[in-house]
């Protein structure tokens, strides 16, 4: 039987919580220790991903996946 979103953001919501706050403490640490040198490509393509992950749009894992698949 399938969840409804309610049980679904339950289930998943403390989950999402922690890798989202991680993800933020990360980009604060790469950021802070890299000031003042040369833009990396790696941080933007997971500025980008980051986008896709938060985006309103259908498919963000499939789209996810995609934008990754260019390394």
């Amino acid at each position: 039987m399938n969840k409804t979103a309610a049980e679904l953001l339950e289930l998943y919501y403390h989950d999402v919580r922690s890798h989202l706050l991680e993800t933020a403490a990360a980009f604060d640490r790469i950021e802070r220790a890299g000031e003042g040198a040369p833009p990396d490509p790696r941080l933007a393509k997971l500025r980008l991903i980051a986008g896709i992950a938060c985006d309103a749009q259908p498919e963000r894992a499939r789209r996810l996946l995609e934008a990754l698949s260019d390394e």
